[in-house]
Order: structure tokens, then sequence, then C-alpha cells
């Protein structure tokens, strides 16, 4: 197993419009890692991953990916890379197969081995019955399995999943998690993006914990804990990212929204 680091981020600042979104951010996953890369909404999670994926150039630092620098050769970052978002893209019009063949096509790879590839990850996630079915009768959770099928039909060496979970019924989420803990014992990577906190609790080799562009806490779960043994990542998580200013906001709603116990609005 190569001991270079399959990630390496320096310094990296992301200016999106006049809104810094990144502000220095250093990042090292090594192989065989899980990293819950976690932070609140409009922390630069998913900024990061478009980085990562060649989807934005950063605008200042350096990111290399597999040993490559995403900014001088992002479609090499592609080539080797598996990304599933949120909620990813398909064609409605198309069945799942077609969908699969159709991203094997652009990906350039055997046509053959895509069709009997394609096949067996439909199988494997449960859709074997519905592969000739066109995408447009398909539930939201079941297009996001046909979306993780298709990022990995050309043998990826890094992982990057932002909410992968997303949409999923209980049964998939523990096949998810069974495949995210194999891929790392195979010695592939994955930087794994989540508002569920019991999730990466479970899964995460190391966490990052981002709030507003800058990371402010990065180690192992349990280390990360230390001195606060029976506290949960989510309390932590809490107590980094969460200002005074949000529970204020919470308390003004309430206040608002909620009648008093005799029955009255405020």
């Amino acid at each position: 197993m190569s001991s270079q680091p399959l990630v390496e981020i320096r310094g990296l600042r992301q200016v999106l419009g006049e809104k810094t979104v990144l502000q220095g951010v250093d990042l090292v996953v090594e192989p065989g890692e899980i990293l819950g890369y976690l932070g609140p909404n409009g922390a630069g999670k998913s900024t990061t991953m478009r980085v990562l994926t060649g989807q934005l150039a950063p605008t200042a630092g350096v990111v290399k990916v597999l040993g490559v620098d995403v900014g001088e050769d992002p479609q090499e970052v592609r080539r080797r890379v598996a990304y599933v978002p949120e909620s990813g893209p398909v064609y409605d019009v198309l069945t799942a197969l077609e969908f699969l063949e159709l991203v094997g096509n652009l990906r350039e790879l055997d046509p053959g081995r895509v069709s009997e590839r394609s096949r067996d990850l439909l199988k494997a996630l449960d859709l074997e019955e519905v592969t000739d079915r066109p995408l447009w009768t398909f539930s939201r959770g079941m297009k996001q399995r046909v979306v993780l099928a298709s990022a990995f039909l050309h043998d990826p060496e890094l992982v990057l999943l932002d909410e992968p979970l997303y949409g999923l019924d209980v049964q998939t989420v523990l096949l998810v998690k069974e495949i995210i803990r194999g891929l790392a014992t195979r010695g592939i990577s994955v930087v794994y993006c989540s508002h569920l906190l019991d999730v990466v609790q479970q899964l995460a080799t190391r966490v990052v914990i981002l709030h507003q562009g800058k990371v402010v806490a990065e180690g192992p779960p349990q280390l990360l804990r230390e001195g606060q043994p029976d506290a949960s990542l989510e309390e932590l998580f809490r107590e980094l990212t969460m200002d005074r200013e949000v529970t204020d906001r919470a308390e003004l709603f309430l206040a608002n929204a909620v009648s008093n116990q005799d029955g009255s609005h405020p």
C-alpha cells in the first residue's frame, strides 16, 4: 500500500463572487482512511468537494488528488475518482441500465465490461428487477442507488461522498455503510461529507470539522472527545459550530410560533 497521501490540500482559499468560502484549509487523506468531513450548511464542505473533483479551480493554495495537481489536470483526477453528490443527476427517459452504459461510454470504458459490471452493481443494490424500467418511475432513493452504482464503474482509487445516504431506505443505508468499510479495508480512501453525525461517528477513522471556511477540529473521533469520554460527536459539533445567535433565533421563532401553556399566543 502506497504511503503517499491520496488527498493533499495546502492553504486552500476559495472565493465565490464576493464571498470567501474557504479560508486557508489544510487537509491530508491517507490510504485506507474514512474521513468524516463535517460542518454546518455554508461551512464550505461542498465547495471543497467541487475543488477536489476539478469542478472549481482553487483561488489559491495547492490541491493534489492521487498525486495529481487538480488545477493542472482535472480530467485525470475525474478519471480516477468516484464522486457521489447528495442528489446526483440522472436522465429520466433512460432505463437504469442505459444510464450506466451512457456513463461508461462517457468514461470511454469497454462496453462489454460496463454492461456486465452494471448488472452486477444494480443487483448488489437490489435493483435487479427494475434494470429495464425508465428512471422516471424510480423513487428518489432508487435513483440515488443508480448514481452510486455509476460512480463505481471505473474502479476508482478514491471515493468522495457528499451526503450519499440522502433518500435511501434503512436497509440500503446499512448496505452502503458496509461498502464504505469494505473500501477502506481495500486501501481505497473515502471522504464522507454528512450531516448524519451518528453515521460518521460509526464509520470515520478521522474527523475534520469545518466552520465558516476554516478547520476548527481534526482527529480520530475518540481523541476529539478526550476529556469528555461520554460526549457524542454531535455534542462536540454543536459546541464548535453553533453560536449564540442560532440559539437566540430559535427562541425568537418559538416565541412567535408556539402557544403558551395557557393556550394563548404571545
